[in-house]
């Protein structure tokens, strides 16, 4: 909604909007509603203001109750109140007669920046945040035209501050005529009634003379903290997530291309060395071995024959040679067709647990050669395979301290050793660079931790610096922002 200037061509101002809820604004000089009703004092008036600012509940309430309601002992033509800081920037909250305010309205604006041109600190002003009288000239901008249609060009300014508190807010009342002394009292009367009742809805703000009055002192003190916490050394940490797993497991890969019939043994069995694991389509292996033994049993019987008849006969003498090569050729392919069939079926090299996943995701599965089938681990000899952060990859070195704390057993965290770390970092599932950190316990006797626990690890690295160790962060990312 628009908000007019009043001026000399251009009469009253009207309601700025059609169906707002106005308050009637009495003239600059209306006589107050003590002096029309001789039953009625000022200091009933202000009584009255006092426990009805009371009840309101809310800074929006408290302001457009002082806006309105002190006309009744203050004989203004507009009234104003303020929200900002002493030395920033002040702005409308409240008008007179309006029920919200049109921050695109010019005299809101031209208002905003007389109040903030008053309050700005200057060494040859007077005190901005006292109670005082000015004229619009003193503070308004000449060029802006609200300055030429003003009528009110008489101002009180009220700043709103409760005992020990600066001023949050202002009330600025405007008219055609000076103010007297007995006006400027009741103001600020009235000022410091509305400061409390702001104090109480939005609590008090702390008082800073006290800092301002100790700032050497609070100085000193923050240099002689930063200075302490630079001797102070701890070690410097890195949180990683760690899974066991097991140490120096033989992979079962397959040894020919070919398919897996079935699974043998199920996920997490115990098996001896030379326990049968996998079971490879043979059929075709199963069939050359088959033609291959009857290769042999045909050179054989050839060989046999050319024998016999080489004692009377010199050219079946000369054909035994030939024969006997044949012999051998044909007992090679039959060795060579006995050992792929026997690569059919996989075997577990030591004793161990066999550990995979699903037997189902792998039947029919056609696998090359060197496929990782399952694993065949020492479930007694684990270790701890850490996932540390590229960014956080600052004390990574064999012989660490290592701290794990499974999800299993938080309270019971195990004591661990670096024992390796990866030279390249891997992009997990979610694009995260990192290492890989493996760990080991010191304590031979200590229990093995079941394959496949999760949890969390702290790496401990050297000692820094206190002040080091809390503004490493920030300190890293300050210098990629500012690239020094």
């Amino acid at each position: 909604m628009a908000l007019h200037v009043a001026s000399s061509r251009s009469g009253p101002a009207e309601p700025a909007a059609a169906g707002e809820a106005a308050r009637p604004r009495p003239a600059a000089n209306a006589p107050s509603v003590a002096a029309a009703d001789p039953q009625s004092s000022t200091s009933a008036q202000l009584i009255r203001l006092e426990g009805e600012l009371r009840r309101c509940t809310t800074a929006e309430a408290l302001w457009q109750h002082l806006a309105n309601e002190p006309v009744a002992l203050l004989p203004f033509g507009q009234a104003l109140v303020f929200e900002g800081a002493p030395a920033g920037r002040w702005r409308v909250a409240a008008i007179s007669g309006l029920a919200s305010v049109n921050r695109d309205a010019p005299l809101v604006r031209w208002y905003e920046n007389m109040v903030t041109t008053l309050c700005r600190p200057s060494p040859d002003a007077p005190d901005p945040l006292a109670l005082r009288t000015f004229d619009v000239q003193a503070y308004a901008d000449p060029d802006d035209p609200c300055s030429a249609d003003a009528v009110l060009t008489s101002l009180l300014w009220v700043p709103l501050a409760d005992v020990g508190q600066t001023p949050r807010a202002g009330w600025l009342l405007a008219r055609d005529q000076p103010w007297d002394e007995a006006h400027m009292r009741l103001a600020g009367r009235l000022g410091g009634a509305y400061a409390h009742g702001l104090s109480a809805i939005a609590g008090r703000s702390r008082p800073v003379a006290g800092l301002r009055r100790h700032r050497s002192k609070l100085l000193v003190g923050v240099a002689v903290l930063a200075a302490a916490l630079a001797f102070v050394h701890v070690p410097l940490t890195t949180l990683a997530p760690v899974e066991v797993t097991p140490q120096d497991p033989f992979v079962v890969t397959a040894a020919l291309p070919a398919v897996v019939e079935r699974i043998l043994v199920p996920p997490g069995a115990q098996v001896a060395a030379g326990t049968p694991l996998v079971q490879l389509v043979d059929t075709q292996l199963r069939s050359d071995y088959e033609v291959a033994i009857q290769k042999v049993e045909v050179a054989r019987a050839k060989v046999l024959r050319l024998q016999q008849a080489a004692v009377s006969d010199p050219t079946a003498k000369r054909e035994l040679a030939v024969a006997q090569s044949e012999e051998s050729v044909a007992t090679a392919e039959r060795d060579y067709a006995r050992a792929m069939l026997a690569k059919a079926v996989l075997r577990a090299p030591q004793d161990g647990v066999a550990l995979y996943g699903d037997p189902r995701d792998w039947l029919g599965r056609p696998v090359a050669v060197g496929e990782a089938i399952m694993r065949v681990a020492d479930p007694n000899r684990v270790q701890y395979q850490l996932k540390v952060p590229v960014a956080d990859s600052v004390n990574l070195h064999e012989g660490a301290a290592v701290r794990v704390f499974l999800d299993a057993a938080p309270l019971d965290p195990l004591d661990a050793q670096v024992v390796r770390v990866a030279y390249r970092a891997d992009a997990d599932a979610a694009g995260v660079s990192s290492y890989t950190v493996l760990a080991r316990v010191n304590d031979p006797t200590a229990v093995p931790e079941r394959l496949g626990l999760r949890g969390t690890a702290r790496v401990y690295g050297e000692p820094v610096s206190l002040f080091y160790y809390l503004l490493r962060r920030p300190i890293t990312a300050l210098r990629q922002w500012t690239g020094v």
